[in-house]
């Protein structure tokens, strides 16, 4: 499905309009056409893709886009066919999230020289130069995920799930482990400890970009009493919140059964990538990738913020126009230290255990620090 924005404002643009200022955006000379394609969960993901969307809804707000473009798309032959329709438009700037697609974008860059197109959270490394990328360094918040996991279990067993083709999958598959045994390693000597999900190999925790493959890791992985879940991925991710959420809901409002009478149900937990999790009951902490400081440090002309998590650092190179946009860095990698990703507590979480922000403001000084290296624990 494809939609095209112009004049009339958007629900979005609305939101966005609403934090930032109501004044009217200034007219556009030439027509610059922002358009997006998305990854298979669509720009409704509560991820990457939602965030993207918002923030090329507020450049068209503020006038440095004229209007918008998106197509979602559910694999790659979709993608290069949404890549030629897009071209067929003129679009100024093309966006793709997402790994899925680095390679047709890749090539269809390649083909089209003179356009200028944006990866998102592609984990691609060769791209042309008129593509832009921003990317995020997630081991690190995996780590502190695992550890964070682990404080969360009631049940003793936590897990991970990565879609296939995820950028750094193994790494954060890893990252994760060794941040449950950090948090095993350093509880005290009466605490039990906490189980990782691992089954015999990393392609156990691998899973097809699906709603239905998220759906059914999160179902074996509950079926062997994992209650704290953290997935990696597009239409996977929303899968296993979705899944979660529902078995939440029945946990709460079926009768238990005669053995349970008298005991509280353990519920399911997700720590989410993406989005603040508000959206979701089960949601306890989330790893927030910071797509709008990646923007502003691209484009010194995107709409700022007075927020300081967002205002991205001066570059160290001149601005030149590229595709009629004024251009700074062309590549873009957020981490835990330049404030790209974040991981935060939610707000039931904090409440439910007192130490939880604490434990993740010192665990990433920690890391900063150079005291713990997720890479290598």
């Amino acid at each position: 499905m494809s939609t095209v924005l112009g004049a009339g404002f958007s629900a979005l643009s609305l939101v966005a309009l609403s934090a930032c200022s109501m004044s009217a955006p200034e007219p556009v000379e030439d027509e610059t056409l922002g358009c997006m394609i998305s990854a298979p969960a669509g720009f409704d993901d509560h991820s990457a893709g939602a965030l993207t969307l918002a923030e090329t809804e507020l450049a068209r707000s503020h006038g440095l886009l004229s209007a918008t473009s998106s197509q979602r798309v559910t694999n790659s032959a979709a993608t290069s066919a949404a890549l030629t329709r897009m071209n067929d438009k003129d679009c100024a700037l093309t966006t793709v999230l997402g790994p899925g697609g680095a390679d047709e974008l890749e090539d269809q860059a390649r083909t089209h020289s003179k356009n200028l197109y944006l990866g998102v959270a592609s984990g691609h490394d060769d791209f042309p130069d008129n593509v832009l990328s921003i990317d995020f360094d997630l081991v690190p918040p995996a780590f502190i995920a695992g550890y964070i996991a682990a404080t969360a279990s009631e049940s003793g067993e936590v897990g991970t799930v990565v879609s296939r083709g995820f950028p750094q999958a193994k790494k954060i598959l890893d990252a994760f482990d060794a941040g449950v045994d950090l948090y095993n390693d350093e509880a005290d000597e009466d605490v039990e400890h906490v189980k990782s999900f691992r089954e015999t190999a990393v392609d156990d925790r691998t899973v097809a970009d699906t709603s239905d493959a998220g759906k059914d890791f999160f179902d074996a992985a509950h079926d062997s009493d994992v209650d704290v879940v953290v997935p990696f991925g597009s239409s996977a991710a929303m899968g296993v919140v979705t899944a979660a959420t529902e078995k939440q809901q029945a946990l709460t409002t079926d009768e238990p059964k005669p053995d349970d009478k008298g005991s509280d149900p353990i519920l399911p937990k997700v720590i989410w990538y993406g989005a603040p999790g508000a959206f979701s009951d089960t949601i306890i902490a989330t790893i927030e990738p910071n797509i709008r400081r990646g923007l502003r440090s691209m484009f010194p002309e995107w709409p700022q913020s007075k927020n300081p998590d967002e205002v991205a650092e001066a570059s160290k190179e001149d601005p030149t126009e590229m595709g009629g946009f004024l251009v700074a860095d062309r590549r873009y990698k957020g981490t835990i230290d330049n404030g790209g990703v974040r991981v935060a507590a939610e707000d039931g979480f904090l409440s439910q255990t007192s130490d939880a922000g604490r434990s993740i403001a010192d665990l990433r000084e920690r890391i900063k620090s150079g005291d713990i290296d997720p890479r290598k624990s």
